[in-house]
């Protein structure tokens, strides 16, 4: 399952991340190897380690991705590296935090899982025309963020993942209030701290009643 945590904001500063930049703040740990080498410029940056993290910075956002490795992660090191970063740049305006997944369920036929599961069946033809798949969109009020589904046949024959199944994405968006700058930034380190909720939310309830 991959994850990751984006911060948006009117003003992040992309020039700024760079693997010297977070070692030397202590946002991630000293002696974590490169994947490649980095992209460094005022549109856009990208640092991706080996581990399969990975940190992409451009003017609006902010986003740290967690991909799926055979390297061990607790499930906090996700939102302990967005919040190190958050906390070393306060004075950015931070106005919204999505926290994502993505998973894909292995099954021979998902076009035919999903039209059959979601679309009424008058809908399975029109005239003469068969329906052959279907992308679902379906979005959830929360309490304090919304939760937005989707859930698509994937079909990778061919390619290295060599994966058929359901692609299940959910992004939990948490609206930050536009108020004092100190209050912004309590806001956006207390929507990520719901990472592990939101997972163990995403594993247990979605992913289930889904398949």
């Amino acid at each position: 399952m991959n994850r990751s945590i984006v911060v948006v904001a009117k003003d992040h500063n992309p020039s700024i991340l760079h693997p010297s930049f977070l070692e030397s703040q202590n946002i991630v740990p000293s002696g974590w190897e490169l994947a490649e080498p980095p992209i460094c410029t005022p549109p856009i940056s990208i640092v991706k380690y080996k581990n399969g993290i990975a940190f992409t910075v451009e003017a609006n956002k902010l986003q740290v991705l967690q991909l799926s490795t055979e390297e061990p992660f607790e499930d906090a090191v996700l939102p302990n590296l967005v919040s190190n970063y958050v906390r070393k740049l306060p004075f950015v305006r931070y106005t919204a935090v999505g926290i994502n997944f993505t998973f894909i369920a292995p099954h021979v036929e998902p076009e035919n899982l999903i039209v059959n599961k979601f679309v009424k069946e008058r809908a399975h033809k029109l005239g003469d025309l068969v329906l052959r798949a279907a992308i679902i969109k379906l979005v959830y009020p929360l309490e304090d963020a919304t939760l937005n589904i989707s859930c698509e046949p994937r079909n990778t024959a061919g390619s290295q993942e060599q994966t058929t199944g359901i692609l299940i994405a959910g992004n939990y968006h948490h609206a930050l209030r536009e108020t004092r700058q100190e209050e912004m930034l309590d806001d956006a380190l207390k929507a990520i701290s719901t990472f592990e909720q939101r997972y163990q939310h995403f594993k247990e309830v979605v992913i289930p009643e889904l398949l």
